[in-house]
């Protein structure tokens, strides 16, 4: 019997975006920390071997502080056009 709740597609995107809306919001360092951790824990089930690459790379800057307003929101509308094309 399979007890793991079914995967959304757009999971690892969401949770993503809400890294990224909790770290532009400058939410307590605890909720972000556990935010990334539900992230990549989505990301490792990620199908799509681009959408996977491009949020990787968006919580690692998120992580480092390095993320730009710009480069953020054009790697999240990159991720969601490459969903809705579907798994390569």
């Amino acid at each position: 019997m399979e007890t793991v709740p079914e995967r959304r597609p757009t999971e690892a995107w969401d949770l993503v975006s809400r890294v990224v809306m909790l770290s532009r919001r400058g939410a307590p360092r605890v909720a972000l920390l556990a935010a990334l951790d539900q992230a990549r824990t989505s990301l490792r089930r990620e199908p799509h071997r681009d959408v996977r690459r491009t949020l990787t790379w968006v919580l690692g800057a998120v992580e480092r502080g390095e993320e730009s307003d710009a480069i953020v929101d054009t790697a999240l509308r990159v991720a969601a056009r490459d969903l809705e094309e579907g798994p390569r």
